[in-house]
């Protein structure tokens, strides 16, 4: 189930043929609400045009949906790169009849690669209409670069639950991207300040370009949860995801360290 674990989202994973070996490549996880706060935890270091973009988006703690991507980080790609994303959240927007501005976009792959624009937006309707409670693993699927696995978690709290997935590094795609959702009913405020925490006690600092972790919350489960023990939760799953990351045989050994963190 992972990222569909939690009640009020959707999720998929397509081949929209960006790569060679035409395995899955475009991913979405849908809020459904009725809450959409959200926040996310970005790369430190000189970032690439999806965290720009997101960036933007996170920052006013609302989010109807992620759109992943793992042909090609759109790193480096300047202008062009920053338009190709811009036309990726106003293309998903137009499908749910939305607004771009709570439209995250996520990449991941060769750093020097612009996928091709048509193939994402076919593939991004494409998920978005396949989307469903059922597609989380296809979802996580559709993440992997190099990874041997999908990476996902679940876990049941007091009332609500929290779900993941995420990719880890390798030695020439070293992006981590994590997806993390949860029905219990929270502000937007409360989902930056309870992300940060976690991430910072179980991943390393992020540095790639496109490391991105997001938290959606849906309040479907109508549970206001004990902060101190949502906390403890929200980390519990951060740290499975870090440990899938770093036994994975793709994770580099310079990059166990900053998968599994201090």
């Amino acid at each position: 189930m992972s990222v569909t674990a939690p009640r009020g989202f959707r999720a998929a994973g397509v081949a929209a043929g960006t790569r060679d070996d035409g395995a899955r490549d475009v991913a979405v996880v849908i809020n459904d609400g009725p809450s959409r706060a959200a926040a996310a935890v970005f790369t430190r270091d000189d970032s690439a045009a999806p965290v720009l973009w997101s960036r933007q988006v996170a920052s006013g703690h609302r989010v109807r949906a992620a759109v992943l991507a793992s042909g090609g980080a759109n790193a480096a790609a300047g202008p062009l790169g920053f338009q190709d994303v811009h036309a990726q959240a106003e293309h998903a927007a137009g499908v749910l009849d939305d607004s771009a501005a709570e439209i995250v976009v996520c990449a991941c792959g060769d750093p020097g690669t612009r996928p091709p624009l048509d193939a994402l937006r076919q593939g991004t309707a494409d998920a978005l209409a396949e989307a469903s409670r059922s597609g989380g693993l296809a979802a996580a699927d559709a993440l992997r670069t190099t990874d041997t696995v999908a990476k996902i978690v679940f876990r049941r709290g007091d009332g609500y639950t929290i779900g993941a997935m995420a990719k880890g590094p390798d030695a020439s795609v070293s992006s981590v991207l994590a997806v993390l959702t949860t029905d219990a009913d929270l502000t937007g405020p409360q989902c930056e300040l309870l992300l940060a925490r976690a991430v910072a006690k179980a991943f390393a600092p992020l540095g790639a370009t496109n490391d991105t972790v997001l938290l959606m919350a849906s309040g479907a489960a109508g549970t206001v949860p004990d902060e101190e023990g949502f906390a403890a939760l929200l980390t519990d799953v951060c740290a499975d995801l870090a440990a899938q990351v770093a036994a994975d045989p793709s994770t580099p050994a310079h990059s166990h360290d900053r998968a599994e963190g201090s």
